[in-house]
C-alpha cells in the first residue's frame, strides 16, 4: 500500500516523505471530512514528531496539486476532503458532520457550453436524518 500511496504522490508531482505519506493515508482511511487539526490530533500519537506546521503545509501541497480539496461549512475550521471521486456534501448544522452523496455535475451544465469549468462543488446544508430522528423523540 505504501508503494501505491508513493506513486500517487510522484504522479500529482509531489516528493514523497513519511509525513505525506501518513497524511494520505489517514485520508484514504477517514473519510470523515477533517480539519487540519483533527488530522494533527489523530497522527500525533503514532508519530510524535509530526508538527502543526507540518500538516498544515502538506495540506496546502496537495490542496495545490489538487489531491484534496476544502469544503465549506459553517464551522471556523476547513475542512478537507479528497478529491478521487465526484460527490456532493450535505452539511449538517445541528452536529456539523458532513456527508458525501453520489452527485453528476456533467448533466447540470448545458446551460455552460463552451465555458471552461476548472472545479465543480456542491454543498446542501440542513439537518441530517440521525439528528432529526433524535429530536422527533
Amino acid at each position: 500500500m505504501i508503494q501505491d500511496l508513493s506513486t500517487r504522490l510522484k504522479n500529482s508531482g509531489i516528493k514523497p516523505s513519511v509525513q505525506r505519506l501518513k497524511i494520505l493515508e489517514y485520508f484514504l482511511h477517514n473519510r470523515n471530512h477533517p480539519t487540519a487539526a483533527k488530522i494533527f490530533q489523530d497522527l500525533n500519537t503514532e508519530m510524535p514528531t509530526l508538527s502543526q506546521a507540518t500538516v498544515y503545509n502538506t495540506l496546502a501541497l496537495f490542496k495545490e496539486k489538487h489531491l484534496i480539496k476544502i469544503i465549506s461549512s459553517e464551522d471556523q475550521n476547513a475542512r478537507y476532503d479528497l478529491t478521487d471521486n465526484e460527490h456532493g456534501h450535505f452539511y449538517c448544522k445541528q452536529c456539523r458532520e458532513v456527508y458525501d452523496f453520489p452527485y453528476n455535475y456533467a448533466d447540470n451544465y448545458a446551460q455552460l457550453e463552451g465555458f471552461a469549468i476548472e472545479s465543480e462543488e456542491i454543498i446542501i446544508k440542513g439537518i441530517c436524518k440521525k439528528c432529526l430522528e433524535r429530536t422527533s423523540k
